[in-house]
Order: structure tokens, then C-alpha cells, then sequence
């Protein structure tokens, strides 16, 4: 002040202000009294009052039920709201923490007693049992892999599904590097895919203390690998394991309704679809013995005649009809092991003769309904094509083939639980399907498809049907140039390839005859055809044996023919040295001599071979004196031993060398 204004200092200002500064500050503490010493920093400041005079929302408490994932929001939440207040004591901390555990991890620290001492023991044991990086990097990979999916276009849905992993890969990107997060996802991925025992020895390989490498991964199921083949589990095991890990748990198989195109059965005897199997006339016309024999040859359930079961499984509800008993009527047996009344009815309408007789009869039908068949190339398991009947069907959702084309090209089956349903309800029960591929036999069309395996697809041509008189076009390239005799169908075609393998042409044939239509294929033939078929069946009886002839079959059953003897002169001569030479010494071992193909005092000469390779061995051991001395020696104690001895001759220096594999003469 003095420096501003010098003519200050002569009136003495400075004084005359602190005197009045002192005068006013007596003054305020007179007036204050006792409340001189209590301003608050809201006396001092009124608009930091207004904000901080605020009351905030009560927090609420943090729990912790023993999620890894969850453990670094509890312990920071925990710490902030109960462990940093001064004004709580240890014993109230550690009653707070108690209240906010649950489960598992109350568990943890539930045996501590409650004391000061004890409090910062129990968060040192929840740090030491959650406190793992490795197992919260796990849990958030398993976290990732169990978000919920999301079936239907919906914002709220997708968004809540972005936030979640968003979060959950920020998560992981904290703990690890993204190499370290992609092997683990990929681990995770293999490990939900193998079989239950494999999962169990990684989890077991783990120490949880450094993150998983696919490294380890590989060395671990390699291992696996190794000891399953050492004690030779057989691979079937490890296919059905995978479809077993592959279901998620606690799902039931789903009912799928499928139709499909039903063709008229044929009989399992002839192969005709006019009858069925009880009703066939060659069936009939055998005696009892052949039935059964047929019967076991084909396969058929002696209760129903049909395939595919035994007749403890037969599903149907009839009976003999003359016992009750499990089987059909045709293959009923008295008490004296004859032919019952009914089975032998048939042949009794024969003429009966002592020589053989013929019985024939002619099928005549009109307007046939001809389906569409092809003959296509299906790939084997080895990569090889082979041909097969198939039919083209556009009423099926599936495709099917028979077991004994799929045995044929040995394909590999997949257990499957499919339910099949067609006209009237009736039910069929898949149980096996497999993949295969099929290809034209005219042009480049390959259709891999998946096949539900069935025991048969019942479609023939009645009869042979007599096409001379159809104009059929020359050089047509027919997809089945068979399709007017009985033959087995292998494969049934569905929707899924029917539409694939049109293609644009037809032709008609005329009225009442069925039309070609082009396909990938070939030429296939179809629709109704007004053509009459004649197809003569003959069958030769034997009604009357004579008893010479029942004798003769009663020797044959009875006579046990052995094999012929198939031991080569070898073979023959060594059983006969092990016949004469075999005995049992007194402690119980067997001894027999040795078989030999000539005779082993035959050496053969050998005394050229001999020389020139002492020669060789003489010239070699005198440039190496050290080695010829110690060659020496061991002659010589070979001698002492007795293993060898020298003939009584002075002037000629003889070593014997063995050498059983040299050859000679005799050899």
C-alpha cells in the first residue's frame, strides 16, 4: 500500500485499519457467544449446504452364493458398504458378511467362529477358495455357450443376447488374451462333443492354475486314445458315444408323422403280390418238412409267416388253429408228427398217385397300375458303385432302403427312433438310418441322400406283363428296361429327390397304356395299362413214398459222415512224429522231438565255405594283433569249457567257428 501511494506512510493508514480490523472481530465474537467455535462448512458455504444436505437411496447389501464369476462384484461391493466403516466393529462386519453369504460359499466360512480375530481370516478364505482367475475364465466360457437362443425376430431378445456376450467377451479379454479365449472355446466345443469318461479324465487333468491349452488338450485325448486301443475297446463304442454326448440331456426323442406310398405285400415264397404268404399255393403244396425247412431258409416267423422278427417277438395275436399254440396252422404237427387236417386240405385236392404229378394253374389280371422304377448307382463304403432297383416315389417324406442292400454295400447305420405312419394309421418303427450317394447311369447327377433302413419295400410288378404289342419309341433310354418283370425293389426314392431328377419331356403310349416321362434317370415308365399277363405255375407232388425210401432217408439223417482227411505229406508226417515221440517226464513236463523235413545228419559239404572264411578271418585278425590275441583267448576258453575240442594233430593250428545259418549242399 505504502508502494502505490508514499504519502501513506506519513498518515499512518496501516494502523487506523488493523485497529478497526481488531474493533469489528471483538464485536462478532461478542455476538456469537458459545457458538463461536461450532461454524459448520454449511455456515460457511450455503450452496455446497444445498447439494450435499441431499439423502441418497439406502444401498442394498451384496450377496454371494459361490459363483466365480460373481465373486469380484461381491468382495469390491462388500468392502465399500460394510468393511471400510470405521464406525462398525470387526464382530458386526463379520455378522454382515455372514448375512450376505449363500449357499456353497456360507459354507466356506460358515465353521469360523465370530470374534475379531476371525473376520479377516473368513475373507481371506473366500479370496483363496473364489479368487481364481483360471476358474472365472471357465465359468465365462461356459457362460457363453449356454446363452439362450433366439427362435423368433425379436429386438428386445436380440439385444439382451448381444449385451450378455458382449459382456461376457469383455469379461474374458480382462482375464486372458484372445488366443487364450479361442483355444478355450474351441477345448469347450471338443469336450461337449466326447463321451463321458473322456470328459472326466481332461477335468481331472486340469490344476486350475494356469488357463487350458489345445496342446494339452490333444496330448490329453490322444492318451485316451492309446489306452482304449491297448485293452481293445471296439470303435462301435466311441460312434455310439458321440450320438449319446452329442443329445442334450433331459430331451425325449420327438414323433415325427411321415406318410409314404403303400404298395400291396408280396409273398415271401414266389415273390407274387396276388397272395400272401399262408396262402401261397407252392407253400401249400409242400409237404410238412419242406414248409419248415422253407420257412427257416427264408427267414419267416413260423407263427405269421412274415419277415423281419422270431416268433417269441410275432406281433400278431393268431394261432394255431388247431392247438393254439405259437405257430401257423401250415406247420401244426400231431402227436404222431403228421400233417394236420387243415394244412394237408390243399393237397388232397391233387390226384394221388404213387409217381409224381403236376398242378398247374394260370393268373390272369387286368388294368395294372405300373410305378416308376429306375435303376440308379449307389456308392458302397469302399467308394465303389453298384446297381440298384429303385423306386421313385412323390408321396414320401423320407427315403427308404431294404437291410439286405445296405448289408450288400456294408454302409454304416446310425441308431435313430422315427416313427412311420401311413394309410389307416398303421405304424412302423425305424430304428436304424444311413447316408449314401446315388448316381445317373446316363448323365453327371450325384444326389447324396439319407436313408431310413427298413426289412422291405414292398413293391413288385404282379407278373411278368407282356409289353410286344406297346409302341414303345426306339433308341429311348429306359431308366429301368425291366420294369415289366418281378424283381426286388432296393431303394424307394422320396420327395426330397423325386423333383431333383424331372426333367422336361413325356411321352404317351396310347389309351389305356402308360406314359414315359424323362428323367435324369431315364426314361420311366408309369401309369395304367390295360394289359392282360399270363404266368403259368407248375408244381411237382410226391404223394406216396415207399417205405424203401423212408428207410434211405432215415440212413442218411443218421449217418455222421467225418471229413476228409485234407494234411498235406508234411502235415501227415509230423503228426505221426508227434504220435510216436510225445511222452511225460516225471515232473510233469511234455516233451516231443522236433519235426524235420530231411535228415538233419545231411549237412552237406561245407568245407570250401569253411576255408576261404578262416582264410578272410586269418588275413583280418593279423592286421589287428589286439583283436586276434583276444580271439584267442576266447577259442581257447570256449575249449576249456568244452563247448568244442580240437582233433590230435600238431601241425595243423585249427579254430572252429559255428555259423547255422551258413548254407550248404543239402540246403
Amino acid at each position: 500500500m505504502e508502494k502505490m501511494d508514499p504519502d501513506e506512510a506519513q498518515r499512518d493508514t496501516r494502523s487506523e485499519i488493523e485497529d478497526t480490523y481488531v474493533a469489528i472481530k471483538v464485536c462478532i465474537k461478542e455476538q456469537l457467544g458459545a457458538d463461536a467455535h461450532n461454524t459448520t462448512v454449511a455456515d460457511a458455504s450455503p450452496c455446497v449446504s444445498h447439494s450435499t444436505s441431499m439423502k441418497l437411496p439406502r444401498l442394498a447389501l451384496p450377496t454371494f452364493d459361490g459363483k466365480y464369476s460373481d465373486y469380484k462384484n461381491f468382495v469390491t461391493s462388500f468392502k465399500q458398504v460394510i468393511d471400510s466403516q470405521p464406525s462398525l466393529s470387526s464382530i458386526e462386519k463379520f455378522n454382515q458378511l455372514l448375512n450376505c453369504l449363500k449357499g456353497a460359499a456360507l459354507e466356506t466360512v460358515k465353521a469360523f467362529q465370530i470374534s475379531s480375530e476371525n473376520y479377516p481370516k473368513a475373507l481371506e478364505r473366500l479370496k483363496a477358495r473364489y479368487d481364481n482367475p483360471t476358474l472365472v475364465f471357465l465359468d465365462n466360457i461356459n457362460s457363453l455357450f449356454s446363452l439362450p437362443n433366439v427362435s423368433k425376430s425379436n429386438a428386445q431378445h436380440l439385444r439382451s443376447l448381444i449385451d450378455n456376450a458382449s459382456a461376457l467377451y469383455n469379461s474374458l479379454l480382462s482375464l486372458g488374451s484372445e488366443s487364450q479365449i479361442a483355444q478355450a472355446m474351441l477345448i469347450s466345443i471338443v469336450m461337449d462333443k466326447v463321451d463321458q469318461d473322456t470328459r472326466k479324465k481332461w477335468n481331472e487333468f486340469l490344476d486350475f492354475r494356469d488357463f487350458p491349452t489345445w496342446t494339452s488338450c490333444i496330448s490329453v485325448v490322444e492318451r485316451r486314445c492309446q489306452y482304449l486301443e491297448s485293452i481293445g475297446k471296439p470303435s462301435m463304442d466311441a460312434t455310439m458315444s458321440q450320438q449319446s454326448v452329442s443329445k442334450p440331456r433331459n430331451q425325449k426323442p420327438q414323433r415325427q408323422g411321415l406318410t409314404f406310398n403303400c404298395t400291396p405285400q408280396a409273398c415271401h415264397v414266389c415273390s407274387n403280390t396276388e397272395h400272401r404268404t399262408f396262402r401261397c399255393p407252392q407253400l401249400i403244396g409242400n409237404t410238412l418238412n419242406e414248409r419248415y425247412d422253407t420257412a427257416k431258409r427264408l427267414g419267416l416267423c413260423i407263427n405269421c409267416l412274415g419277415k423281419g422278427h422270431q416268433a417269441a417277438k410275432c406281433p400278431s395275436r393268431h394261432r394255431c388253429r388247431t392247438c393254439t399254440r405259437p405257430h401257423h396252422t401250415l406247420l401244426h404237427r400231431d402227436a404222431n408228427n403228421t400233417a394236420s387236417p387243415v394244412a394237408s386240405q390243399p393237397i388232397t385236392m391233387i390226384q394221388q398217385s404213387s409217381d409224381a404229378v403236376v398242378h398247374t394253374h394260370t393268373d390272369t389280371c387286368l388294368n395294372r397300375i405300373i410305378l416308376s422304377t429306375a435303376l440308379v448307382q449307389v456308392k458302397d463304403a469302399t467308394g465303389r458303385y453298384t446297381i440298384g432297383r429303385a423306386l421313385l416315389d412323390s408321396c414320401s417324406q423320407v427315403n427308404f432302403i431294404s437291410d439286405e442292400f445296405a448289408q450288400t454295400l456294408r454302409l454304416r447305420r446310425k441308431r435313430s427312433n422315427l416313427e412311420i405312419r401311413s394309410i389307416g394309421e398303421s405304424q412302423t418303427q425305424v430304428k436304424h438310418r444311413t447316408s449314401t450317394t446315388i448316381k445317373s447311369r446316363f448323365v453327371e447327377l450325384e444326389l447324396p441322400l439319407d436313408f431310413c433302413v427298413t426289412s422291405h419295400i414292398a413293391y413288385h410288378p404282379k407278373s411278368e406283363i407282356d409289353i410286344s404289342s406297346w409302341n414303345l419309341p426306339k433308341n429311348t433310354q429306359l431308366a429301368d428296361e425291366n420294369f415289366n418283370k418281378s424283381r426286388r425293389i432296393d431303394l424307394l426314392l422320396g420327395t426330397e429327390a423325386f423333383f431333383d431328377i424331372l426333367s422336361v419331356g413325356q411321352v404317351k403310349l396310347g389309351p389305356n397304356l402308360p406314359v414315359l416321362q424323362k428323367t435324369l434317370l431315364g426314361w420311366v415308365v408309369s401309369g395304367r395299362c390295360d394289359a392282360r399277363s399270363t404266368t403259368p405255375h407248375s408244381y411237382a407232388l410226391s404223394l406216396d413214398e415207399s417205405i424203401n425210401q423212408n428207410v434211405e432217408r432215415l440212413w442218411r439223417i443218421e449217418d455222421v459222415r467225418t471229413p476228409a482227411d485234407t494234411y498235406t505229406p508234411e502235415q501227415r508226417k509230423c503228426e505221426e512224429i508227434f504220435i510216436t515221440t510225445v511222452r511225460r517226464q516225471n515232473d510233469g513236463r511234455i516233451v516231443v522231438r522236433l519235426p524235420f523235413k530231411d535228415n538233419p545228419c545231411l549237412l552237406g559239404r561245407s568245407y570250401e565255405t569253411a576255408r576261404r572264411r578262416f582264410e578272410a578271418l586269418e588275413r583280418r585278425l593279423s592286421r589287428t594283433p589286439d583283436i586276434k590275441r583276444q580271439y584267442i583267448d576266447f577259442m581257447v576258453e570256449f575249449q576249456r569249457l568244452g563247448h568244442m575240442s580240437l582233433p590230435n594233430s600238431t601241425s595243423t593250428k585249427l579254430r572252429v567257428v559255428f555259423d547255422a545259418s551258413c548254407q550248404t549242399t543239402s540246403q
